[in-house]
């Protein structure tokens, strides 16, 4: 699978890993350079592996072997802070939007890859507001837990 490569120095190179999870996020901005210059900023230390555009464009931001610093405080099952063994997707989405199709389609595709390469079962794609409940809202309401279900790569959250 190919991404557009666009750095955030916001990481930890250590290979605190296998990973286990993969964590879906929105962006929560009014746009996606707003998103992109926050997920780079060195000041707001957040970051994200993968963003999706609303037109279904990919980028990787954060290789997969590295920490990136998306899920905060966090916690499922046993396992806390899944910074260290999750991979963090983002999608830009106010946070109060609809889900465009592309933007979706490409989700779906990033996750069957990640979910073949690091051999991540679908129970532990969840979202933001799964792992930081009370916290966290993300991926939100308009989210289609069912699609991705449906297509067997996540449980219908």
């Amino acid at each position: 699978m190919k991404f557009v490569k666009i750095p955030s120095f916001n990481f930890d190179k250590m290979q605190a890993r296998p990973l286990k999870y993969i964590i879906i996020h929105y962006t929560g901005m009014k746009s996606q350079k707003v998103a992109i210059k926050r997920l780079q900023s060195k000041v707001a230390k957040v970051s994200t592996h993968y963003l999706i555009s609303k037109r279904g464009v990919t980028y990787q931001m954060v290789r997969d072997q590295h920490v990136a610093w998306h899920a905060g405080k966090s916690k499922w099952g046993n396992d806390k802070n899944l910074n260290l063994n999750s991979i963090g997707i983002e999608l830009v989405n106010k946070g109060d939007e609809k889900f465009p199709f592309l933007q979706i389609k490409s989700l779906c595709m990033l996750i069957k890859y990640l979910k073949n390469k690091h051999k991540i079962h679908k129970k532990y794609v969840l979202g933001h507001s799964h792992i930081a409940p009370g916290r966290k809202a993300d991926p939100g309401i308009h989210f289609p837990w069912k699609k991705l279900a449906n297509q067997k790569l996540s449980n219908n959250h």
